[in-house]
């Protein structure tokens, strides 16, 4: 088969993922059964079939419910796309193999924390609790004799991240934490140049809010997407990250 056809059977198995976390997204927060048919927020009416395909449902239906003509949130074709990307990505990067398995199930765990904590500002267990024993799982299967390392690379960034807590809980929550536990679990030794990027790239937010007056000193923002993109940068780039730094130690 050529490897065109496999980009594009990754890309759309990224959409029909990224379509099933903006339920996630939208529904576990508020406690609601992902069991159930796919139904408008705002008048109740079920989605029929052809109005649920990913991104091109959104673009017939120029962002609106069929029936109320409300609008619909652009988290979903969002997710849907970003998903898609990512999975390509992923494929680029790993090919057919375990570590691809390892990198479509953090990217999509990531995803569905990041859109989750934007909307509600929380953390759901019920996507890092699972996600961390898939992660831990598969790493020591594929890697037994290594057992203790990845053990300890992800209890490492649980218990950083749980200090940091510990110091400016009103800056770093305990979804936080366990976030940094489920990322350790699939990344190994990449969660720390992981966790740094997300802290820059926090700081470098936070600052330019502050600059701009768009938040207080106090107020918190949510720094699970932070965390998800030093992650994923990490994904793809954290041994030559890790290699180039220690050219110069």
């Amino acid at each position: 088969m050529s490897r065109i056809i496999y980009y594009i059977i990754i890309a759309v198995c990224g959409m029909a993922v990224g379509s099933f976390l903006s339920i996630l997204i939208y529904r576990l927060p508020g406690k609601i059964s992902i069991k159930a048919f796919s139904f408008c927020p705002d008048c109740n009416t079920k989605i029929r079939f052809f109005d649920n395909i990913p991104v091109i449902s959104f673009i017939i239906l120029k962002g609106r419910c069929r029936n109320c003509r409300r609008r619909i949130s652009a988290f979903y074709p969002i997710a849907e796309i970003l998903t898609s990307a990512l999975y390509v990505i992923s494929f680029y990067f790993y090919g057919l193999s375990f570590n691809l398995l390892l990198s479509l199930l953090l990217i999509s765990g990531l995803i569905a924390v990041s859109f989750i904590d934007i909307k509600y500002e929380l953390i759901p267990n019920a996507v890092v609790i699972p996600l961390t024993a898939a992660g831990l799982l598969i790493n020591i299967l594929m890697m037994p004799q290594r057992w203790w390392i990845i053990l300890s690379f992800a209890s490492g960034a649980f218990i950083f991240m749980f200090l940091i807590n510990l110091i400016y809980p009103a800056g770093m929550g305990m979804g936080d934490v366990k976030l940094g536990l489920m990322a350790g679990s699939f990344l190994v030794e990449k969660i720390i140049p992981g966790l740094f990027i997300g802290f820059l790239a926090g700081s470098i937010y936070g600052l330019i809010m502050l600059l701009i007056k768009k938040k207080k000193l106090k107020q918190t923002i949510p720094f699970g997407p932070f965390i998800s993109f030093g992650c994923i940068v990490a994904l793809f780039f954290g041994d030559k990250i890790i290699n180039w730094y220690l050219k110069f130690i």
